[in-house]
């Protein structure tokens, strides 16, 4: 048996090495470009939302929300797998530097993202919170180091055979870290934040830490957490480059059934049929263009009335088209496929139908958006221009992404 920082070095570098791989083919998608361009609207509009907000907006819980919600959720990355239930739990006792590291690992990379959430709504603080609340600088620390008591609690907390019981310290904490978050952004006296810190210190000194004693880790949960964490990347991933790791999971969804008719002339050819229910069945798929689709449209309504509007509209079916090319690699793994007498010419032919159609519902929706918000000139031209970029990214791009 290796040392646990030997493996945890081992296992660290072998889940980045894929990682930067799958994060490579994100960044050529053309994904990062809508991304970039995305920001540059938003932040215009960021100091065109902070001169319309009233002196009385209620900013405090806005923070409050944001940050209680980071602090809580504070899940420890372990890097586990399958086997180590049968061939690292007699080794148990000797991987506590493995553990540790995991816990300093998640502290790190929660921090930053704590560290980034934090720059984007410095503005917003700047506005309302720090005449009451103290420097960035200082909230941050503060902010630090709650999460590092959130990371401690919750690794004790896997210890716990029953999901009640951890859901029930779960909530537990979310308690404690709302109340510390509404004392530290409104500007409490400090003595208020000392009391909340020793509560704190409290808990894990005379009960976190002797569950420890206690009670043995659950490596079954930790299997879970560890699989639940490592498919949210891969989902991500997979919406530009096939995944061979991602296990596909079909629902049933027959209440969807209905929509087939208005996807694909599923009679035409057997991927046809197979394109239209996969979008709906497997994965994310339809998850993930629904939330596009809506996402789209809260930006139309909320951006003023222009020819920005339609940058935005274009973008965000870009966006849908990078997600409908994927659906040409989900039976590249099922040899039973090949045993239908089709050309790839049907194949190509059938995904260029399911995302056109797609596509042109997508446009529906904007445009809707887009006549209740905007003059009738840029709803027409945006009509136009969905419908063309409907029929060239169905046909020409869509094709030109999935290579």
């Amino acid at each position: 048996m290796r040392d646990g920082m030997t493996l945890w070095n081992e296992r660290v570098r072998d889940y980045w090495n894929e990682a930067i791989r799958y994060l490579r083919l994100i960044g050529n998608s053309g994904f990062l470009f809508t991304v970039y361009v995305l920001i540059i609207i938003g932040s215009y509009y960021y100091s065109v939302l902070l001169d319309w907000l009233p002196e009385s907006f209620p900013a405090v819980w806005i923070f409050v929300a944001v940050f209680a919600h980071l602090l809580t959720r504070s899940g420890v990355r372990t890097f586990v797998k399958p086997a180590d239930v049968v061939f690292l739990l007699p080794y148990e006792s000797k991987l506590d530097s493995y553990f540790h590291a995991s816990q300093r690992y998640s502290f790190v990379l929660q921090s930053a993202v704590i560290f980034l959430v934090l720059i984007v709504l410095s503005p917003l603080y700047s506005q309302y919170l720090r005449e009451h609340a103290g420097s960035v600088l200082f909230v941050l620390s503060m902010l630090l180091i709650v999460k590092g008591w959130n990371i401690l609690t919750s690794w004790e907390e896997q210890r716990f055979q029953s999901e009640t019981d951890r859901r029930t310290h779960f909530l537990l904490r979310g308690v404690l870290n709302i109340a510390f978050a509404f004392l530290l952004f409104s500007g409490a006296n400090w003595l208020f934040l000392v009391a909340v810190f020793a509560i704190m210190v409290g808990l894990y000194v005379f009960y976190y830490r002797k569950l420890s004693r206690v009670l043995s880790l659950k490596w079954d949960h930790l299997i879970q957490v560890e699989q639940g964490m490592l498919l949210s990347f891969y989902r991500i991933a997979n919406a530009f480059t096939d995944v061979p790791q991602l296990k596909n999971k079909v629902r049933p969804r027959s209440y969807l059934s209905w929509l087939l008719k208005g996807l694909t002339n599923s009679q035409t050819s057997i991927y046809h049929f197979l394109f239209a229910r996969s979008f709906l069945r497997a994965n994310d798929y339809a998850g993930i263009y629904i939330r596009l689709v809506v996402i789209s449209a809260l930006v139309l309504f909320v951006i003023p009335d222009g020819w920005l509007q339609l940058v935005v509209m274009l973008l965000f079916m870009h966006m849908v088209t990078n997600q409908l090319a994927t659906l040409w690699y989900h039976y590249d793994a099922m040899m039973w496929v090949d045993l239908y007498p089709v050309g790839e010419g049907i194949k190509q032919e059938a995904l260029t139908q399911v995302s056109f159609r797609l596509l042109l519902m997508m446009t529906a929706v904007q445009i809707c958006v887009l006549f209740a918000t905007s003059s009738t000139m840029i709803a027409g031209v945006a009509l136009v221009v969905g419908v063309v970029y409907s029929f060239i990214g169905s046909r020409t791009f869509i094709h030109k992404r999935k290579k």
